[in-house]
């Protein structure tokens, strides 16, 4: 077994991508401070990220919700439906949720390419889990989830990978590809909620052994927690003691 997650996650690709990450950081910085920026959603003026401070204060809030899946719950206490059969992730941190307006920077993200989205919605995210310390702690790596190899041809990058950078650099923690598609199947969005766990039932492998680490998997939606809790038992089986889910947003039953 390697003596950390750093060495699974590419330790000479991990330098080389904080130090493109930096770069792209001072550049933005740069131009920031030559060009004005416009906020994604309003128009507005913007500093260093894509959504200027009232559009980024106004994203949808959770409300009190289930500490394993974040669905609403009285008092952020587990939901009947975890307690009945809890899956295979053992906390949900989920920054918002998945309503007007941050659907369309997430849409915008994945479906028109603006790649620059990644850095608020990453950020979101970071803050989220900075906001609850029991989130990070024993936490050893951010696993994104992968693509289809058809999938990433077609859309050209990852919207996990995207995310999971800028939160991996907000938290000092190594993002570790773990996980790969077994197949390629079709999108959850594009499903009935029954179908979803059936579509992605062994859809993922780990062929690492993660013999006691504690790892959290990260995409940009949660909507009925099947895609996540497939990925998990993924690494499970692969030896992880502990799984996490991380996600942007939830979508709300």
């Amino acid at each position: 077994m390697p003596a950390s997650l750093n060495e699974l996650s590419n330790p000479g690709q991990r330098k080389l991508d904080s130090l493109f990450a930096h770069l792209r950081e001072a550049a933005v910085g740069g131009l920031a401070r030559l060009l004005p920026q416009r906020c994604a959603l309003c128009g507005a003026a913007a500093q260093r990220t894509a959504l200027c401070d009232t559009c980024r204060l106004a994203l949808p809030a959770l409300p009190s919700r289930c500490p394993v899946c974040a669905q609403p719950s009285t008092g952020d206490a587990a939901c009947g439906e975890c307690l009945q059969q809890p899956p295979r992730f053992a906390v949900t941190v989920a920054a918002h949720a998945y309503a007007f307006p941050l659907d369309r920077l997430i849409q915008a993200l994945k479906y028109e390419h603006r790649l620059e989205l990644a850095l608020p919605l990453g950020d979101a995210l970071a803050d989220a889990v900075r906001r609850a310390p029991a989130s990070l702690e024993g936490v050893e790596a951010i696993v994104p989830l992968p693509l289809s190899r058809t999938r990433q041809r077609e859309r050209g990058f990852n919207q996990a990978i995207e995310i999971g950078r800028i939160v991996a650099r907000r938290t000092d923690l190594p993002l570790a590809p773990l996980l790969s598609r077994t197949a390629h199947a079709p999108p959850q969005a594009s499903l009935p909620w029954r179908e979803r766990r059936r579509n992605v039932r062994r859809a993922f492998a780990c062929n690492h052994d993660l013999g006691g680490r504690h790892v959290a998997v990260l995409d940009d939606v949660m909507t009925t927690g099947a895609t996540l809790d497939a990925a998990a038992a993924a690494l499970v089986a692969a030896g992880a003691a502990r799984v996490d889910a991380w996600v942007v947003a939830r979508t709300l039953k």
